[in-house]
């Protein structure tokens, strides 16, 4: 299920004291895991503790997760190993807070989507942006909800922030919706022959103030 090789016991300790120290685990662990179900099929989180995941791969018969985070977080090489352990396939698919991402990222997702075993687990570090993002291309492209009514990127109760610059995953649907209104085109007419990457990052502007809170206090991925 994966190219990585196994954890040796010492790699396995220093990337939990990694997780829990250096990730702020242990805020996670204090005050939420982020975890809630997705529509139908799927889950959204933040990076679960070796622990807990567990837990929710066999309350919940979770067949998939997708790691939206770097490959080669040292939390994701312990998540990597328990998924081998519960026979679950573990899928990496590297992307960010901050952009909108290439098409050929987008429709990367949506290929993953409609070919994985559900129920599936998408999650990145917080469970805030990567994992709205991704929670809102499944409701759309597996469950057919109008991208206007999935809802996953709000501050309540995922915390996502849309004035921060994680707002431009807001930016990107809101930029389809209104587009959608003009014209009826669909997410992936629109992506291939309307959406303009570098316009998009360029277009969009954050609040100083709340950058600080979600950058230097928050500390978000």
């Amino acid at each position: 299920m994966s190219e990585f090789p196994s954890l040796s016991p010492k790699e396995r300790r220093r990337a939990y004291r990694h997780a829990i120290f250096n990730e702020h685990g242990w805020v996670r662990l204090l005050l939420t895991i982020n975890f809630h179900p997705v529509g139908r099929q799927a889950f959204r989180s933040g990076q679960l503790p070796p622990w807990i995941l567990i837990a929710r791969i066999r309350r919940h018969g979770l067949r998939t997760v997708i790691n939206l985070r770097a490959p080669d977080t040292p939390a994701v090489a312990l998540e990597r190993e328990i998924c081998a352990e519960e026979g679950v396939r573990h899928i990496d698919l590297r992307m960010y807070s901050r952009d909108t991402h290439l098409p050929e990222v987008l429709f990367e997702a949506k290929r993953l989507l409609q070919e994985i075993e559900y129920p599936a687990l998408f999650h990145c570090m917080s469970g805030a942006d990567r994992a709205g993002f991704m929670a809102t291309l499944y409701l759309h492209w597996i469950e057919n909800v109008p991208i206007e009514e999935t809802h996953q990127l709000k501050l309540w109760p995922y915390w996502h922030y849309r004035y921060a610059r994680t707002g431009i995953l807001d930016h990107f649907f809101d930029s389809y919706v209104a587009a959608k209104r003009k014209s009826g085109i669909s997410l992936d007419d629109w992506i291939r022959e309307e959406y303009d990457y570098e316009a998009m990052r360029t277009h969009f502007h954050s609040i100083p103030w709340i950058n600080l809170l979600v950058d230097k206090i928050l500390r978000r991925e």
